[in-house]
């Protein structure tokens, strides 16, 4: 097993570990240019969330894969993990098999405007792989979520992906200089 394997082992192995609302921090975080399995793994959880669900979704850019299946005559010959994790998503999303919903979705004019694309690129083709719903566009009620310094201290560093960040290394409060002391208030203020 090379390298890159054992670290998106080892990614999941955390991920089976931590909360529903911890997977939808990591893929707030998760590098786009990284190996995909790790999110293809929370987008087959029962517990992954709608929001989660559309997060994915969404920065996975479907729209441009729809794009390259009507430049190859509309044959679906893409097989990038990305692209089977996008259409697994939007078949799931099509058979309402995203229950859970306690996380918040904002849909922005970027998201509406994508669908609007989604929709004309796949009328356009004649067996799209990615069938529009109006669940991909919709706003979603819950508890809004975000990557404070507390899930950045549980997230293992080498998982970090957008990003990086420094946490300070408190040592003696009698020693602590002027950056730890800007370090402490700016980690006071993440909590709230």
């Amino acid at each position: 097993m090379d390298e890159n394997e054992l670290g998106i082992r080892r990614q999941i192995a955390w991920l089976e570990t931590a909360s529903p609302d911890d997977w939808h921090r990591a893929v707030l975080d998760f590098n786009w240019d990284w190996d995909i399995d790790p999110l293809f793994w929370i987008a087959r959880q029962p517990q992954c969330d709608k929001a989660m669900a559309l997060t994915m979704f969404w920065k996975g850019q479907p729209v441009w894969y729809l794009l390259m299946a009507l430049e190859n005559g509309g044959s679906d010959t893409n097989r990038e993990p990305l692209w089977d994790m996008l259409k697994f998503t939007a078949q799931r999303i099509n058979a309402k098999g995203y229950v859970r919903s306690k996380i918040a979705y904002d849909v922005d004019e970027y998201t509406r405007d994508d669908f609007e694309e989604l929709v004309e690129k796949a009328k356009q083709l004649t067996h799209p792989p990615i069938k529009p719903h109006p669940d991909m566009k919709r706003a979603l009620r819950g508890r809004r979520i975000v990557n404070d310094i507390d899930f950045y201290r549980r997230y293992p560093k080498d998982f970090h992906g957008t990003v990086l960040i420094e946490l300070p290394d408190h040592g003696d409060p009698e020693n602590v200089g002027p950056l730890g002391k800007v370090w402490s208030a700016l980690e006071s203020l993440w909590r709230h």
